[in-house]
């Protein structure tokens, strides 16, 4: 099923059924898909060098602009190097594919993104779930499959969509450091989002990167489009030259290869945004939980909200409709049982819009 039809106004309201609306929801974290910078990057690239790279970067395709942009990736994200991708979905089949020989037994959280499992799926590899975010039922599940000398993998998203939960990585890199085991994280709605600097789950948790393989986007937090893997020269290069995904795949339309340039850079030289959304989120977790709505104790800028009860789910669906709040309303995998309003604070969201959304959910209390 198909999500209602939307059309994008400016950076904070969209046009929904003739009307106007405050959206507060979807994945763009600091409304860079609207900046004019980006656009005007994009309008300016597409006149000069076109759409379309014409080939697979390993036949004709390699346009310099995506060198540029991995080398930016790379210093964004403190890493040796990385490589860009058409899509986030591809990244970790591309990943999985180059390194999944080097590993005997892969273990995934219960409730890792689908694009974890179809890679797992694609790679022919049998994943062994463990219980979400639960660090003892990871443990428990090693000791219970690893034969001794075999490596294990384990594969957790970095922050899960739902409702911004973060897995406790600094537990499960002591948990795989005893077995030479590594981490791979998928860290779509964590960069640009949380870290001192952005950089993701394995910053906020202070784990050693030589632990984790980090795969990403650049849709969501620097609000463009493409797939991201970071890490050093060995695996980039074992990328392109092992993964049949990326061999075979005309890379990111060049246009949005040059926006995401313009976005990191910016990012680079003004990582307070990502900090001063933390800090927003972080307050407005506490004030909902005041009222009685479970929320992850982190700066995740995501808040799920939920009755656990449809009658009531769509009193608040009514509700926020009437007070011009556009109601983002997900049954989603991972989402609750019965479905739930997923919102979002941007760091474009004012004082004003925050206290709107919080006032009407309040209401819906009464």
């Amino acid at each position: 099923m198909l999500g209602s039809e939307i059309e994008f106004v400016n950076r904070d309201y969209i046009r929904y059924e003739g009307k106007n609306y405050l959206y507060l929801a979807g994945i763009d974290y600091h409304r860079m898909t609207k900046n004019p910078i980006i656009i005007q990057s994009l309008s300016k690239t597409a006149y000069d060098h076109g759409i379309n790279p014409t080939g697979s970067r390993s036949t004709t395709g390699n346009h310099t602009i995506y060198g540029k942009l991995e080398k930016k990736v790379a210093e964004f994200l403190d890493t040796e190097a990385s490589v860009i991708l058409p899509s986030g979905y591809l990244a970790n089949t591309i990943l999985l594919q180059t390194i999944a020989d080097e590993f005997d037994k892969f273990f995934v959280d219960e409730k890792a993104h689908s694009s974890i499992i179809d890679a797992l799926n694609l790679c022919n590899v049998e994943p062994i779930t463990f219980s979400h975010l639960d660090d003892k039922n990871l443990e428990n599940k090693i000791q219970e499959n690893l034969s001794e000398g075999e490596n294990p993998l384990v594969l957790t998203d970095g922050v899960f969509p739902a409702n911004g939960e973060i897995p406790p990585l600094h537990r499960y890199s002591k948990i795989i450091s005893k077995h030479n085991g590594k981490i791979l994280v998928d860290d779509a709605h964590a960069m640009a989002v949380i870290g001192e600097r952005g950089i993701g789950s394995l910053e906020y948790c202070g784990v050693d990167r030589n632990l984790v393989y980090q795969t990403g986007t650049l849709s969501k937090g620097f609000g463009v489009f493409g797939g991201v893997i970071a890490g050093n020269e060995k695996l980039i290069k074992a990328i392109h030259e092992k993964s049949r995904a990326f061999v075979g795949s005309t890379d990111l339309a060049l246009p949005l290869a040059a926006a995401a340039i313009t976005s990191v850079s910016h990012f680079i030289d003004n990582r307070s945004i990502i900090t001063n959304l933390q800090k927003k989120a972080t307050e407005l977790k506490i004030r909902f939980r005041t009222l009685g709505f479970p929320m992850p104790n982190n700066p995740t800028p995501i808040f799920s909200i939920t009755y656990h009860d449809e009658t009531k789910n769509m009193k608040l669906n009514s509700l926020l409709l009437q007070n011009n709040i556009f109601p983002p309303f997900i049954n989603y995998p991972g989402a609750p049982l019965g479905g739930h309003f997923r919102f979002i604070l941007t760091s474009e969201t004012t004082d004003e819009q925050i206290e709107h959304l919080y006032t009407t959910i309040a209401a819906s209390l009464r």
